[in-house]
């Protein structure tokens, strides 16, 4: 019954969530491969902090990317290696992708597939005395090529729109001379 129970809400929440899209209709097309070609610079670390917008962008762009591919594998491969996580999120968007990944394994689900990006203008702002150290990053976020199936190997529950407006927000954490996604907050 848990399980039932938990699909169902699963729906629902898709169904919830289908009505924040705003990227089919109003925004951009997202482009690219599944599968986004991570920035090796961006997370080889230590990196220094950003001395321009432009650097910050990059890097933070290219860390934002880098998250979806690590999500998409970390949850392929049924959670093994969730400790990636922890080189390229942090606060808010650690805890999600660390929940996501348990509740895939408690339910039995499988993932083939990739989350993409289209990251359509940025932003920066100071972060805990960091000049740049913040960059938001709207976007149209596109799930159309994730499958997630159930235990018995049946789709899992999907709303019928697959892109939404998603603003990522990346910090260059000093402590760790890192930049990491904190946050991805759906939008429109």
């Amino acid at each position: 019954m848990t399980t039932k129970r938990t699909l169902t809400a699963l729906a629902g929440l898709a169904a919830g969530l289908a009505l924040l899209a705003g990227c089919t209709t109003a925004g951009p097309t997202p482009s690219g491969s599944a599968t986004p070609t991570p920035t090796a610079t961006a997370t080889a670390g230590p990196v220094a902090p950003p001395t321009s917008e432009d650097e910050a962008i990059t890097a933070a762009t290219a860390v934002a990317k880098e998250s979806l591919v690590i999500r998409g594998e970390v949850a392929a491969a049924g959670g093994e290696g969730i400790e990636r996580f922890d080189a390229i999120l942090t606060g808010k968007a650690l805890q999600s992708a660390t929940d996501e990944i348990n509740l895939y394994k408690v339910q039995g689900y499988t993932t083939t597939g990739a989350v993409t990006a289209n990251f359509t203008s940025a932003y920066t702002q100071t972060y805990e005395g960091v000049e740049f150290g913040m960059v938001t990053l709207p976007s149209c976020t596109d799930f159309s090529t994730l499958e997630i199936k159930t235990k018995d190997g049946s789709p899992a529950p999907r709303p019928s729109t697959l892109q939404y407006a998603v603003d990522y927000q990346v910090v260059y954490v000093a402590a760790d001379k890192a930049w990491k996604v904190s946050s991805m907050v759906k939008t429109g």
